[in-house]
């Protein structure tokens, strides 16, 4: 299950900033190392840099506008979404990319996951730039409205749709026939809720059931509030009725809610739509024959979407390389003296060689990224062929079908153009159920791909995690080292007393 949270953000950088590196001591130790608190990203934009100039730019489109953009934050449990795992970690980032399209179709955004957090928690923060690319206007307006309780539906309604929990799908709706044994015989609470309950079941609609409760003698009372937060609206039901049972005869009201699920505004309503459907069943019409819809000759395949271009984003440095094969060389001298063994093995080796010819090992690098970004693109295209009609073939029955036309006699005219049909139908569910399977496996191997194509890169910002602990530790050792030679230092020093004044000759006396 996940939870939503939305918050305006005046200034983009300054908060991207702040999902890169964090604050306080961590954002300080982040710079100083040249490391961040990125699990894993993407977004819209070509790089991370771009997506925030591009936010800052609409203040020229937008002057009036308040804000760059809107940040919506998405937090998954650890039972559904394991942070040690990176198939997690991208399937919440990929989740939280799409939650942003489905509430802002046509506004850019920009994903950053983290699991850095206090609970230790999956989490995204994704930022939604302050513009719609289709009606030239800021979003937070009508279908864009990224209020809490639309932002929480649409949401929960995406979570079911990719097999995630919704918080709150489980309780269970409690029903008057069950709920009224928990109160006391003879009750006031009981005797009301009889009193609803009957109202209800004598009546058809809604109205009738209005006139039910005052004929006998309960009220119906209903409240309105307003969210001053989100600006949701919400309407609660209460009754009341006359209390002649109790040691004094008075009016008493109870809200539904306080009785029964089932007797709610919701439950009630729930219950007149039903019973209205159970009587409109019998009452339609037989369902209408299904009509076959025409197949052009030609289809234009679709736009390519842009958003595949937040794959190409990584790429390496020479320096990078040297850099980092100084530091795997230090971190293997250090890691096996710690263990009391030889650093001279084949894994040195390599570090050395690797270390001497960084070119080398930039050119094997770029040509595995660079062999799994091939293979991930070149299935994805055979995957979108499959998406298209065989015009070859459409053409062909068409061409069959009009020959059939020019038959000599009315008959023959007839039964070409019925077998002409029955053909193309049979040959359109064969290329149906054909193009089903080809996409099915194209799928499938695109995944395998693109999963190959993302373990070449993390393999990369691996390493240079790997590095950073190193000289986390290295510091740490250091610093542990300065602190044994100065309590050493304090122990071989003398201690001196302070010298004091001769009683007698104190105040010379």
């Amino acid at each position: 299950m996940s939870t939503t949270h939305v918050q305006s953000l005046p200034n983009v950088r300054g908060r991207m900033s702040y999902t890169e590196f964090g604050e306080g001591k961590c954002r300080r130790a982040h710079l100083e190392n040249g490391t961040d608190r990125i699990a894993a990203q993407m977004g819209d934009a070509a790089s991370r840099g771009d997506f925030i100039v591009y936010c800052e730019g609409q203040r020229h489109r937008h002057p009036n506008a308040v804000n760059e953009g809107y940040e919506l934050r998405i937090s998954w449990a650890t039972d559904e979404l394991d942070p040690s795992k990176a198939d997690d970690i991208q399937r919440g980032m990929e989740y939280a990319y799409t939650l942003c399209h489905e509430l802002a179709p046509d506004s850019m955004c920009w994903v950053t996951m983290h699991v850095d957090g206090e609970g230790g928690c999956v989490h995204a923060h994704a930022t939604i730039a302050n513009h719609d690319a289709r009606t030239g206007q800021v979003i937070n307006k009508g279908d864009t409205s990224l209020y809490a309780p639309r932002v929480k539906a649409v949401n929960d309604e995406l979570s079911r749709a990719c097999g995630f929990q919704v918080l709150g799908a489980d309780r269970e709706i409690s029903l008057w026939e069950q709920k009224r044994e928990t109160f006391q015989p003879g009750s006031f609470d009981r005797r009301l809720g009889d009193r609803v309950a009957g109202a209800r079941d004598r009546s058809g609609t809604l109205d009738e059931f209005r006139r039910n409760l005052g004929l006998s003698g309960v009220t119906l009372k209903e409240t309105a509030k307003t969210d001053r937060k989100t600006g949701e609206v919400t309407t609660g039901w209460s009754y009341k009725a006359v209390d002649e049972w109790g040691p004094k005869r008075r009016t008493r009201k109870r809200r539904a809610s306080n009785l029964a699920d089932d007797l709610t505004r919701e439950g009630i309503e729930a219950y007149f739509e039903a019973k209205q459907r159970g009587l409109e069943v019998p009452q339609q019409d037989a369902p209408a024959p299904e009509v076959l819809p025409d197949v052009p000759e030609t289809a234009e395949p679709a736009e390519q979407s842009f958003a595949d271009s937040v794959l190409d984003v990584y790429d390496l440095d020479r320096a990078y390389v040297s850099e980092m094969a100084s530091d795997l060389q230090r971190a293997h001298i250090h890691r096996s003296r710690d263990k009391g063994k030889p650093f001279m093995d084949e894994r040195y080796q390599q570090i050395v060689e690797a270390h001497n010819h960084p070119d080398e090992q930039l050119a094997k690098l770029r040509e595995d990224v660079d062999a799994a970004r091939r293979e991930f693109h070149a299935s994805k295209e055979a995957r979108d062929t499959l998406q298209y009609p065989c015009p070859g073939l459409l053409a062909g029955m068409h061409v069959f079908a009009k020959a059939g036309r020019d038959a000599r006699d009315p008959v023959s005219r007839m039964m070409a153009d019925m077998t002409a049909m029955m053909l193309r139908m049979l040959i359109q569910e064969a290329l149906a159920e054909e193009r089903r399977r080809q996409r099915e496996e194209a799928e499938r191997r695109v995944y395998e791909f693109r999963k190959s194509m993302w373990g070449a890169e993390k393999r990369l910002k691996a390493a240079e995690k790997a590095l950073s602990d190193e000289d986390e530790r290295e510091r740490r050792l250091k610093h542990e080292r300065m602190q044994r030679r100065v309590k050493e230092a304090e122990q071989r020093a003398p201690v001196r007393t302070p010298r004091s004044a001769d009683k007698d000759t104190q105040f010379d006396e």
